[in-house]
């Protein structure tokens, strides 16, 4: 299969989880893979599908922030100085070990854009188990394919299924927000930055290694009718108080 790679502006809330929602649905529905990425207009806070927005209040920081509920599990996520992606690919059998399977090879392909910048990420499970940790934000969570550097957890990723796609989208945390202080990125922890373009780019040459079954992910856009159902999506579901406030 060949692939569309996506490298968008930033956008607002409802709007980035709008096209990752209308992208799974395009794959699902026989369109060809996608990886996307994506930053985000002004600091958000993101929920996992089934925390309830009253638990935002449990981190001060974030209180004046931005929220959306994300179609995807886990804990809250902070975006702000970070790479956030989404990888949406068919699948034939949603309960697939190689499903999960994804998670792990698209960690190995950021691991290895890091280690081209003499940045060593290490995987939580390779040191350890993962604790099961209740935390309100995915950052102070630990799952075994979550990706650490200096000990502190920088790459997360979550998922979210349709009848014949998944879509995996994750963050790159490069530098801690004000939003969120006590959570450092990359750049902070080695003392440097490197460009998110060439984050990008690094990205999907490693993941063309790991995910045998796209040749090739070439340069794309949004089309118009994905641009439209987005834009439906977003004003529906992501900008709608009633899904905002819903306790799944």
């Amino acid at each position: 299969m060949q692939g569309r790679l996506i490298i968008d502006e930033r956008g607002d809330a409802a709007w980035n989880m709008a096209v990752d929602q209308t992208l799974l649905e395009s794959v699902s529905a026989g369109g060809p893979p996608v990886l996307r990425f994506y930053r985000w207009a002004q600091p958000t806070l993101s929920l996992g599908y089934f925390q309830s927005l009253s638990d935002r209040q449990q981190h001060v920081a974030s209180r004046d922030a931005v929220v959306v509920r994300r179609s995807s599990g886990g804990g809250a996520i902070l975006h702000d100085h970070e790479l956030t992606y989404s990888l949406v690919l068919p699948i034939r059998d949603r309960t697939s070990a190689r499903v999960q399977k994804y998670v792990e090879i698209m960690h190995q392909a950021i691991a290895g854009a890091c280690s081209d910048a003499n940045i060593p990420l290490v995987r939580v499970g390779d040191r350890a188990t993962a604790p099961r940790d209740p935390a309100f934000l995915c950052f102070q969570r630990r799952s075994s394919d979550d990706l650490e550097c200096a000990g502190y957890k920088v790459v997360g990723s979550a998922q979210r299924r349709a009848a014949h796609a998944v879509l995996q989208h994750g963050s790159m945390l490069l530098a801690a927000s004000d939003k969120a202080p006590e959570l450092p990125g990359i750049c902070d922890l080695v003392g440097r930055n490197i460009e998110v373009e060439d984050w990008a780019s690094a990205i999907q040459r490693w993941l063309r290694i790991g995910l045998t079954e796209v040749s090739q992910w070439s340069p794309a856009t949004l089309t118009g009718e994905q641009i439209a159902a987005a834009d439906r999506t977003a004003k529906v579901r992501f900008a709608n108080p009633t899904w905002l406030g819903r306790r799944p």
